[in-house]
């Protein structure tokens, strides 16, 4: 009987190595294809079409729950401003939310009311926690404070009080006739309050925008002010201009910083004027402007009358 001979297969260390990574390449592939296989082909294998509907339905439940959290969480961001006369001592919350009001700042302002507090005057709401200096000048114009909700006391020296009262609370406007016009030359600050929608802020700031200006030419620069735009209706039809009479600047002799004050010239127009004016000497009509580069008709149009083109000043 013959003896099966037994072969034996002899590796180098090397061919171990390499037989080693060729085992380690193949177990990757399996399971980087694994991986790559569809989800829904994977939960094939270990789910039913009942158990796949309940987890469709959980997930959409969860990313519900989600959007309903995210849209009480940031509803207040999303709220329109809408600026209206409120008396501080009547107005609810949800008013208050809708002219600026954060939320905890409303609920103080009513907290304050259930205990007794009075807001007697305008100036009163700036002791209200959060309100800040921009905050309540932008308030400021709206706030109208009923006499019939401040109790006073009717003995005769409360009467002198409750007299008092009345002057400190009433809004400035409310003395002035619908029908008041005011010159925008000349107007002041304490005439300006007068009107409807203008505050001591918005008041100062129109006087500085018409001293840079150099006057006024049109009653519609009134929006080019801060501000100005959201009460245009109610303000632009109590102004006229007596004159379009404004301060004007020399362009033959004004350096290019003196140019540049104005707002309607950005520095870099009022350098591009001196240059020109350097290059032909001096400058003889506003049509030459329209030969710079960068400075827009528009420009040119709303700044043309406030420039004079004299060899002198």
């Amino acid at each position: 009987m013959k003896k099966r001979k037994r072969i034996v297969f002899f590796l180098t260390g090397e061919q171990w190595v390499g037989l080693a990574l060729l085992v380690l390449l193949v177990l990757g592939t399996l399971i980087a294809v694994k991986r790559l296989q569809p989800r829904d082909e994977v939960e094939e294998n270990w789910v039913n079409d009942s158990t796949k509907v309940e987890f469709a339905a959980y997930h959409e439940k969860q990313d519900s729950i989600r959007k309903s959290q995210w849209k009480k969480t940031y509803k207040r961001d999303t709220i329109a401003i809408r600026m209206q006369m409120f008396d501080p001592n009547t107005v609810d919350s949800n008013t208050l939310v809708h002219l600026g009001f954060k939320p905890w700042q409303a609920k103080n302002l009513l907290k304050y009311r259930a205990k007794g507090g009075k807001y007697r005057k305008a100036e009163d709401l700036k002791r209200l926690y959060g309100m800040t200096d921009s905050m309540y000048q932008t308030l400021q114009p709206y706030i109208c404070i009923e006499l019939e909700n401040l109790e006073v006391d009717s003995s005769a020296n409360d009467s002198l009080r409750g007299d008092t009262i009345r002057h400190d609370t009433m809004p400035r406007w409310q003395h002035v006739k619908k029908d008041t016009i005011l010159n925008l030359r000349t107007a002041d600050t304490t005439e300006l309050k007068m009107i409807r929608g203008i505050g001591s802020y918005r008041a100062k700031q129109i006087v500085r925008y018409r001293e840079a200006l150099g006057g006024f030419v049109r009653v519609e620069q009134l929006l080019e002010v801060e501000g100005m735009e959201a009460v245009a209706d109610s303000v632009l039809k109590h102004f006229v201009l007596d004159s379009a009479k404004v301060e004007q600047l020399n362009v033959n002799v004004m350096s290019v910083r003196q140019l540049s004050k104005h707002p309607y010239l950005r520095f870099e127009d009022a350098k591009a004027i001196y240059e020109l004016r350097r290059r032909k000497i001096r400058l003889d009509s506003i049509e030459q402007l329209y030969d710079l580069e960068g400075l827009s008709e528009e420009t040119i149009k709303k700044v043309a009358p406030y420039l004079n083109f004299n060899k002198n000043s």
